[in-house]
């Protein structure tokens, strides 16, 4: 996925783009996006994909374009799986566990011809606020990165703690943290 700066030349989304929740009739979009966006070394299968909708849905947001007059088309996504394990691992990443406090993203993706014009951003912005109000029991997402898109992921809230132990493909990754706020310290702020 290309960095998100704003490119002079082309226009904001406006309000064209909304996030919703995934559909297992999604899937087959889904993966020809992730397929075009990531090395093969690196994207997701059809199956992992398949099994994140399947049981993991609850941190799975779509980004859809309802330009034209067809059927909304999704342009975007961002998934994950939840761990209780305190870090990322390759065996953490590998499964989900919808009693786990750690959300690991794994893919944050945008149509080709949409990147560069902040919706990246704007997904994850509505990702985090989605997972964070829907899943009370996080308490923290992770994500790998590559380099150069670290400036996005510190764009959209994210602190970059370092190097990943985590091998994946020929690159190597980034490890970017956001803590999420305890339910019991939200109830005692608005209090």
């Amino acid at each position: 996925m290309a960095e998100e700066s704003l490119d002079a030349s082309v226009q904001p989304l406006g309000s064209t783009v909304f996030f919703g929740p995934v559909q297992p009739e999604m899937l087959d979009r889904i993966h020809e996006l992730e397929a075009a966006s990531y090395p093969e070394d690196e994207a997701a299968t059809y199956e992992k994909l398949k099994f994140r909708i399947e049981n993991a849905s609850n941190v799975f947001l779509v980004a859809l374009s309802a330009e034209g007059d067809g059927e909304p088309k999704v342009v975007g996504f961002v998934c994950g799986t939840q761990t209780r394990a305190s870090k990322l691992t390759h065996e953490s990443m590998s499964t989900h566990d919808a009693d786990g406090a750690l959300l690991c993203i794994h893919s944050v993706v945008v149509d080709a011809a949409l990147r560069r014009r902040g919706l990246a951003t704007r997904m994850l912005r509505a990702y985090t606020a989605f997972v964070a109000a829907t899943s009370p029991g996080l308490t923290g997402i992770r994500l790998l990165t590559k380099q150069n898109l670290i400036p996005l992921y510190e764009g959209a809230g994210f602190t970059l703690l370092g190097p990943s132990d985590v091998e994946h493909g020929a690159d190597l990754w980034y490890e970017c943290a956001m803590e999420l706020e305890a339910e019991e310290e939200a109830e005692a702020a608005e209090a």
